[in-house]
């Protein structure tokens, strides 16, 4: 085992997702990439990605902080929908910050983050009325508090009262469905 810069790491770890399959979304993922060029009759490299690698980049970085939000404050889901809705898309989002920095992985997705993201109002996108300044008061208080225990629970809960005290509703006329 050797130490990375966020605690002990297998070199073989890669090698262990590949070959034992640990990880079955990564395993669709690379079925699907073969069965599509194989459908296709063409590979697809690195190179051929563009914009779009950095963007699966970001993809897998948000749903698997996602992840890490479920596992860690399971909770959140006996709430109501919006409630939950709020707490998971604004830990996401704000743990996602942290995570790119502290791991020096910007680099990995800079054009797509650059060009499509912005934390700060895309809660308005669930129909919240969160506002810029109220989303960094929150983002402050986990690097604060949270961060370097790595809370997220804790982070969670507070997310959940401040939901509360700043009265925060979705828009009435909301809905996933999309509008065509």
């Amino acid at each position: 085992m050797l130490e990375g810069p966020f605690g002990p790491r297998n070199n073989n770890m890669k090698n262990e997702f590949i070959i034992n399959k640990v990880f079955p979304p990564l395993d669709d993922l690379y079925n699907l990439l073969q069965n599509m060029q194989s459908y296709f009759n063409t590979e697809i490299s690195e190179e051929d990605y563009i914009v779009g690698r950095k963007q699966l980049y970001y993809i897998f970085l948000h749903e698997t902080m996602h992840a890490f939000i479920t596992k860690k404050a399971k909770w959140i889901y006996d709430l109501c929908e919006d409630e939950t809705d709020f707490i998971d898309e604004v830990a996401a989002r704000i743990l996602i910050d942290v995570i790119i920095k502290e791991m020096c992985i910007y680099n990995k997705m800079d054009l797509f983050y650059e060009n499509n993201v912005n934390h700060r109002k895309e809660l308005q996108l669930y129909g919240y009325n969160l506002t810029e300044e109220q989303y960094d008061k929150i983002e402050n208080e986990y690097i604060l508090k949270y961060k370097e225990q790595k809370d997220i629970d804790s982070f969670c809960k507070y997310i959940h009262k401040q939901y509360k005290e700043l009265g925060i509703k979705r828009r009435a006329d909301f809905s996933y469905k999309l509008n065509t």
